[in-house]
C-alpha cells in the first residue's frame, strides 16, 4: 500500500505530523506562529486545540491508497479557519465531514489517474507553480521559502503540493477538456434562443455565492461546489425556500448572498452570471456554475427589456493587414548564426531594391507561401503573437520590417495594405463560444469524477459517514 497523500485543504503546518506518520518518522509538534497564509496554504495556525495522538485511524481506502483520519481533521480545521471559526475538526457534523472526505476522495483519485497516464511535472513547471504562490503572498522564492521553513515545514512538502495540483490540471485537461467542443452550429442555436439578451434584458435574481481564493484547489472548489448542489437539492425538493438555504450556508460563514430589489441590466453582470440567467424562466434555479473567483447559484425572480443608451452598442474594430513574408529555419545545413546573416541579407538586398516576391520564391522556408511570393494574405493584428504583432504595428502600407525572430524562424515581413474592420460579430460569436465552453467544461468535468468514483475501489471506513446523495 502507497503511502498516503495529504489533502489539499490541509493545512501546511499538519502535514509534517501527518507525513511522519504515514512514514513512522517523529517530528516535533510545535510550529511557528503568526505567518499568516501563503496562497491556499496557511504557514501559521493556533496549536491550542491540537492534541496528541497516538493513533491515526484510516478513514477511507482509496484502490492502493489511503486517506488517514488526520488528513480529514486537518482538512476541516482550514475550512474552519478559512470560514473565520474555531472549533475541534473531529466534532465537526458528520456532513461536513462527509462532503469533505468526498473531495479529498476525488482529488486522491485524480492524482491516481495522473499517475496511470503517466503526467510529468517539469523542473521549471514546479518553479513557475512555486513561484506564482510566493508572488501572490508578495513575496519572492527565497523568502517564501523562509516562510515555510519558519513555520516548521519544508519546501518539499511544499513542491509535492504544487506538484499534484499541476498534475490534476494536466490530467483534466487531458480527460476534459478534450471533450469539449462548441460548434458553430452551438453558437448559432445561443444567439438564436437568446440574441444575446444581456444586451436587452434585465433581471430581478437571488444569489448563493462561495467565494474561492484566487489559487483554490481542486479540492475546495469541489467542496463549494457539492455544498450548493446540496443547497439546490433541497431546493427543488422542497425542504427548502431559496432564502432558507441562502440564510443557512451564511450562517455556516463562507457564503455570501444577496438579492437585487430592482432589475439589473445582464450587460453590467460577469459574463458567466448573465449566460446562466439568459437560461432561465423566472423561478426557475440555475445549475452550480463558477463565476470568477466564486461558486455560484441563482434564482431568476423576474425579468424584462433593459433601457439601452445610444452607445451602449459597442462597435469593435480591428486592424488587418494584408502581408507577405519570408522565413527562414536553421537546418542540419545552415545553424542560426548562419541562417540570422542570410535573412540580414536579404533585407539588406530588399532595401537595395531587390524584388520581395522574387525573394521569397527563391529562399523562403514556407512552403505554405513562398510559391505565392510569400504572400500571407489580410490578417487581423489582434491575432498574431506578440512580438510579431510589434514589429509590423507601426508599418505603413509597402514597409518593410527588420529581421525579427518569431515562432516561424527568422523573418522579414513586407506590408501591402491596412484596413479597418468591423469585428463586433465575431467578437460577439467569441464571447458566447467562450461562455458556453465553461459551462460545458464544468458538466464534463462532473461526469468524469463522477466515472473515477464509480470505477474505484473505495471503502469508506469513516463510522459516521453520510453518503452525497446522487453519487
Amino acid at each position: 500500500m502507497t503511502r498516503a497523500r495529504i489533502g489539499l485543504l490541509a493545512l501546511i503546518c499538519l502535514i509534517a505530523p501527518c507525513l511522519a506518520q504515514a512514514q513512522g518518522q517523529g517530528v516535533g509538534d510545535t510550529v511557528g506562529s503568526g505567518m499568516g497564509s501563503v496562497g491556499n496554504f496557511s504557514l501559521g495556525a493556533s496549536t491550542q486545540q491540537r492534541q496528541p495522538r497516538t493513533l491515526d485511524k484510516i478513514v477511507a481506502v482509496v484502490d492502493d491508497d489511503v486517506i488517514l483520519e488526520s488528513e480529514l481533521d486537518a482538512a476541516i480545521g482550514e475550512l474552519m479557519q478559512q470560514r473565520g471559526g474555531q472549533g475541534n475538526p473531529a466534532s465537526a457534523p458528520a456532513t461536513l465531514r462527509s462532503q469533505v472526505l468526498d473531495q479529498l476522495i476525488l482529488r486522491q483519485l485524480q492524482i491516481q489517474r495522473a499517475e496511470k497516464d503517466k503526467v510529468e511535472v517539469a523542473p521549471a513547471e514546479l518553479q513557475k507553480g512555486v513561484a506564482r504562490i510566493a508572488r501572490r503572498n508578495n513575496m519572492d522564492v527565497a523568502q517564501f521559502s523562509q516562510a515555510v521553513n519558519a513555520s516548521g515545514m519544508s519546501m518539499s512538502a511544499i513542491q509535492d503540493r504544487v506538484r499534484d495540483e499541476i498534475k490534476i490540471s494536466k490530467v483534466r485537461q487531458k480527460e476534459v477538456m478534450g471533450q469539449v467542443t462548441i460548434s458553430d452550429a452551438d453558437v448559432d442555436r445561443y444567439l438564436a434562443n437568446q440574441s444575446l439578451r444581456s444586451r436587452d434584458r434585465a433581471y430581478r435574481f437571488r444569489e448563493i455565492r462561495i467565494d474561492l481564493a484566487e489559487d483554490a484547489d481542486t479540492t475546495a472548489v469541489g467542496l463549494a461546489r457539492e455544498r450548493l448542489s446540496q443547497a439546490r437539492r433541497a431546493i427543488l425538493a422542497g425542504d427548502q425556500s431559496f432564502d432558507e438555504a441562502a440564510s443557512a450556508l451564511a450562517a455556516d460563514g463562507n457564503a455570501d448572498t444577496r438579492t437585487s430589489s430592482d432589475f439589473v441590466a445582464g450587460n453590467t453582470l460577469s459574463d458567466a452570471v448573465d449566460t446562466e440567467l439568459a437560461t432561465l424562466k423566472p423561478g426557475q434555479l440555475s445549475d452550480v456554475f463558477r463565476s470568477d473567483d466564486a461558486m455560484v447559484l441563482l434564482k431568476l425572480d423576474d425579468e424584462r427589456g433593459a433601457a439601452r443608451a445610444a452607445d451602449d452598442e459597442q462597435t469593435i474594430m480591428v486592424t488587418e493587414a494584408n502581408m507577405r513574408h519570408i522565413v527562414l529555419q536553421p537546418n542540419e545545413i545552415r545553424n542560426a548564426e548562419r541562417t540570422r546573416e542570410l535573412a540580414r541579407t536579404l533585407r539588406q538586398r530588399i532595401a537595395a531594391g531587390d524584388d520581395f516576391e522574387s525573394l521569397a520564391r527563391e529562399y523562403s522556408d514556407d512552403s505554405a507561401t513562398a510559391n505565392q511570393g510569400g504572400l500571407v494574405g489580410w490578417i487581423p493584428l489582434n491575432r498574431l503573437e506578440p512580438n510579431t504583432r510589434r514589429q509590423i504595428a507601426d508599418l505603413s502600407p509597402g514597409q518593410t520590417s527588420r529581421v525579427f525572430q518569431s515562432a516561424s524562424g527568422y523573418e522579414i515581413v513586407r506590408v501591402e495594405d491596412k484596413r479597418q474592420v468591423d469585428e463586433t460579430d465575431n467578437a460577439k460569436r467569441d464571447k458566447v463560444r467562450q461562455q458556453l465552453g465553461r459551462k460545458q467544461a464544468a458538466e464534463e468535468g462532473n461526469l468524469w469524477l463522477r466515472r473515477l468514483r464509480d470505477e474505484a475501489y473505495v471503502d469508506i471506513r469513516m463510522a459516521d459517514y453520510q453518503p452525497t446523495p446522487d453519487r
